[in-house]
């Protein structure tokens, strides 16, 4: 009698199982956006970017909830590499994105401000498959694309991808991605192919010489995803958050507030 009733428990507890995993495998794209908004946790991040091992500027990615939308905001500074051998130009760039609480991308803005081609662009998305550009301080016309829904931000793709499944080496995902230098909508395919442990600076203090040193470390389990375009890498934590990330001579690295903004008083 004991023996038939284990059989019968482990029986319920695999169909349990095959029930929910039949479940997870029916769960539509915007259900699974949904779950990944609910876990995704508000947190700013700061990082040292380098070109060629020197640091040129420095970087901020922060993403905010409220009870009614999801916000996005990058934002860089420094001396920006500038075409056909010129020399390089003090410059500011802000990428701020809104989300609905369903993480659909509603609306975007990019202020980039420079002695020589500033710009701005302006976009929103309509009926959940079409993007409207505005460009605003520049010559390119506006623009209407129609993209595979859901279309992400090049910052929000991995965000996705890392809370929208499993953490496995091979897992792969295309994406619908605006790109920010074609001003056109993209299809990388997101492949993550390894994993590693990283050691970063969270906290920062005043050393003997007067600059910002590390004062603390944390350890960061991260995944490398490959394929997101212009030969871009980027390890990234379980949330999807970079942790460092390199294209060709240019690399940003997580590192402290201070450590990134003030030792090179960059405004």
């Amino acid at each position: 009698m004991r023996g038939l009733l284990a059989v019968m428990i482990v029986a319920l507890w695999i169909g349990g199982l095959m029930m929910m995993g039949r479940r997870n495998a029916n769960t539509s794209e915007a259900q699974l956006l949904a779950e990944v908004a609910l876990r995704l946790q508000p947190a700013t991040f700061y990082y040292i970017v380098e070109r060629d091992g020197q640091q040129i500027g420095a970087a901020s990615s922060s993403i905010d909830t409220s009870t009614k939308v999801l916000l996005s905001e990058e934002y860089f500074v420094g001396d920006y590499p500038a075409p056909g051998g010129k020399p390089p130009e003090r410059t500011s760039t802000r990428w701020q994105t809104q989300l609905t609480r369903a993480f659909r991308l509603a609306t975007f803005t990019i202020d980039a401000a420079r002695q020589t081609r500033p710009f701005s662009v302006h976009a929103s998305v309509a009926e959940d498959t079409s993007l409207f550009i505005a460009g605003v301080k520049s010559k390119r016309p506006q623009a209407r694309y129609t993209f595979a829904p859901p279309l992400f931000t090049p910052s929000l793709a991995p965000v996705a991808f890392m809370l929208g499944g499993s953490h496995d080496i091979g897992r792969k995902k295309t994406m619908s991605v605006f790109d920010p230098t074609t001003r056109t909508v993209i299809r990388p395919e997101l492949v993550i192919r390894a994993e590693s442990l990283f050691t970063v600076v969270d906290s920062a203090a005043f050393d003997k010489s007067g600059s910002w040193a590390p004062a603390h470390r944390d350890t960061v389990r991260a995944w490398r995803i490959e394929g997101a375009p212009h030969g871009l890498t980027a390890w990234v934590d379980a949330e999807g958050r970079v942790v460092t990330a390199k294209a060709g001579n240019l690399s940003a690295t997580r590192t402290a507030f201070e450590i990134a903004f003030k030792n090179q008083k960059l405004k």
